[in-house]
């Protein structure tokens, strides 16, 4: 009987020691579970213009071991019907990460959908905006082509190269030179 107690006891000791050794992982450290893809998630980061933590959509780069801020969530124009920043920095982020492994995710564009001006991923420029590429709606009276043009001024400051490419009057932001040359973001945990 005490021998049965003593490797009961070495076993949740055993036990107990792999678990802190290797604890698991949480949503908000998606970052490092996967360190050799690109990684969408939502995480809050300072906003030096509010003085506020505001949620944001983040990329892991793995080829930059670093970090690019996509959008900061701060307006609460739709709060009302139940998407606050939280939310949709929460659902939007799944939303590129879902593109970006269906390999959906290589351009960005605008459109309407119902009234509304939406940000879209495609996957090649002649594609255009529908409900099933939808990443995120806008605000009613928000300049959509404005929208895309602060990301690319956001990365423009690290590349010579123009990451908007045009397809008739649409514009495009290529995902992949975003994640290349926009500024990496050094978030807190």
């Amino acid at each position: 009987m005490k021998v049965q107690s003593l490797s009961i006891f070495l076993g949740l000791t055993t036990l107990t020691f792999t678990m802190s050794i290797n604890p698991g992982f949480s949503q908000d450290n998606a970052s490092e579970n996967q360190p050799n893809q690109v990684t969408f998630f939502c995480q809050e980061i300072f906003d030096p213009a509010s003085g506020k933590k505001v949620p944001a959509t983040i990329a892991w780069v793995p080829e930059r071991q670093g970090h690019v801020r996509f959008i900061g969530w701060k307006s609460e124009y739709f709060a009302k019907s139940g998407w606050t920043p939280q939310k949709r920095c929460q659902e939007v982020s799944k939303k590129f990460q879902n593109f970006y492994e269906a390999g959906r995710l290589n351009r960005l564009t605008t459109g309407d959908n119902k009234g509304y001006p939406v940000v879209c991923a495609v996957a090649i420029d002649e594609e255009s905006c529908n409900s099933n590429n939808q990443l995120f709606t806008l605000k009613n009276n928000s300049n959509p082509g404005l929208v895309l043009e602060q990301l690319v001024n956001i990365a423009q400051g690290k590349s010579s190269e123009p990451l908007w490419q045009s397809s008739g009057n649409s514009k495009y932001l290529n995902v992949r030179k975003y994640l290349q040359n926009a500024p990496l973001v050094n978030i807190k945990k």
